[in-house]
């Protein structure tokens, strides 16, 4: 699975002079701005969990710390772990992307519209 697109790539929430300039009735949506700042958040700190399993594998495959069978058994299952937790981490950024590019940066009364 592919890392989704950096939070740059989408609009950022309106604040300041920008929301100062929609007309009236229409107010920034809080929701895509706490959504933007998650993914923000979770797009700059996912690479510390998807390398979380990388010193132990590096241990275990660099060294003669443990040998035989019981080792590579390990060793794959904890590849295969590794694995696992880099596909939870794409799965965390694209479902947080995906609600995000598709929530709408504007509210009417409260209820969210197309900008």
């Amino acid at each position: 699975m592919a890392t989704p697109p950096p939070p740059g790539s989408l609009p950022p929430p309106l604040e300041g002079a920008a929301a100062q300039k929609l007309p009236p009735g229409q107010l920034p949506n809080p929701v895509y701005k706490q959504l933007y700042q998650a993914y923000q958040d979770a797009f700059g700190s996912i690479d510390q969990l998807r390398r979380a399993l990388d010193p132990p594998l590096k241990t275990l495959h660099g060294t003669d710390a443990w040998l035989g069978p019981e080792s590579r058994q390990w060793g794959a299952q904890l590849s295969a772990h590794q694995h696992t937790l880099r596909n939870a981490a794409d799965k965390i950024l694209w479902d947080i992307y995906t609600t995000l590019a598709s929530t709408e940066r504007i509210t009417i009364g409260g209820s969210p519209v197309r900008a």
